[in-house]
C-alpha cells in the first residue's frame, strides 16, 4: 500500500517535471533524487516447464556484466506477493527493475549491446522466460537513505493512476504537495516514487505509477491497519472518488542483485 497516511495523488509529466526542482538534497547510490532518473522494467513471463530457479542460475553471470557494463547501474529482482493475477489469468513471473541516471542508462546499453558475453546471457534467458523492456523515469518524493542502506531486501508496491477529468493538474499538484508535507515525517514506507512511462509505455502512456518501498510486512500491514481501522479509508475513498482513476495496489518481493557503484 501507500506510505502510512499518505495518499496516492496524480500528477501530470509538466508537473512531475517541476517537481525535481524542489531541493531535497537526495542523493542515493550516485544518483541525483533532486532530477528525474531513470528506471527500466523487463517484465518477464517463465516459458512453460520453466522455474524461477532456472533464472537464478543465470544471475551470477548477471551481476558480473553488470559490473563490467554497467557499474552505476542497480538490478533488483521483483516477484510477485499480491498480484493483480487471476485464477486462469496470464500473471507476470518475475520483473527485473534497473535504476540509475538516464545517463548510466545510455553507457550500460551501449556496452551491453557490444558484449558478447552480455548477448550470450540474453539468449540463455531467452531460454527460460520471455521478456519485454519498458524504459521509464521516476521522481521520487520521499527517501530514508538509512532503511533502503539496511537490507537488500523489501516490499515494492506499484499503483497506476489517471487524472479524473473534472479535476485540474494544479489542483492534484497542489494537494500531492500538501500531503507530501504534512505526512512525509510520518511515513511507516522507505521511498516513495512517482513512475512517468516513456518508452516501450503501451497503453500506460500518459499515466503515472506510484512505487513504494517497504522493509517488511509488518510496514505494509502497519498502513493497511490505518486504512482499515484509521483516518486512511475515508481519506483513500475520497482521493480515488474525486480525483484519480486507480488500478489498485499490487505488492512485490524485491531483492537485490546488483548495486551500482555510489
Amino acid at each position: 500500500m501507500l506510505p502510512k497516511r499518505l495518499i496516492v495523488f496524480v500528477t501530470t509529466l509538466a508537473l512531475l517535471a517541476s517537481a525535481q526542482a524542489d531541493d531535497h538534497g537526495n542523493t542515493w547510490r550516485g544518483v541525483n533524487l533532486d532530477q528525474q532518473f531513470g528506471i527500466q522494467f523487463e517484465i518477464c513471463q517463465l516459458k512453460p516447464g520453466k522455474a524461477l530457479s532456472d533464472i537464478a542460475k543465470l544471475d551470477d553471470e548477471a551481476q558480473r556484466l553488470f559490473g563490467i557494463n554497467a557499474p552505476d547501474l542497480s538490478l533488483m529482482r521483483l516477484t510477485p506477493m499480491f498480484s493483480h493475477g487471476m485464477p486462469g489469468g496470464t500473471t507476470v513471473s518475475y520483473i527485473d527493475v534497473t535504476m540509475g541516471s538516464i545517463e548510466s542508462f545510455g553507457k550500460g546499453w551501449d556496452n551491453w549491446m557490444a558484449s558478447k558475453d552480455a548477448s550470450k546471457l540474453m539468449a540463455n534467458s531467452d531460454k527460460v522466460a520471455s521478456c519485454t523492456f519498458k524504459f521509464a523515469r521516476a521522481v521520487n518524493r520521499f527517501v530514508n537513505p538509512e532503511a533502503l542502506d539496511a537490507s537488500d531486501d523489501r516490499l515494492i508496491s506499484m499503483n497506476w493512476c489517471s487524472k479524473r477529468e473534472n479535476v485540474s493538474w494544479n489542483q492534484l499538484k497542489a494537494k500531492h504537495d500538501a500531503w507530501q508535507a504534512a505526512y512525509e515525517d510520518d511515513s511507516a514506507s522507505m521511498a516513495w516514487n512517482i513512475v512517468i512511462p516513456r518508452l516501450g509505455a503501451g497503453n500506460q502512456n500518459g499515466r503515472y505509477m506510484h512505487m513504494v518501498s517497504y522493509a517488511n510486512t509488518q510496514q505494509l500491514m502497519a498502513n493497511e491497519n490505518w486504512v482499515a481501522n484509521g483516518d486512511g479509508g475515508a481519506a483513500l475513498q475520497d482521493y480515488y472518488t474525486a480525483y484519480g482513476d486507480c488500478d489498485g495496489e499490487s505488492v512485490w518481493n524485491a531483492s537485490y542483485l546488483y548495486k551500482g557503484d555510489s
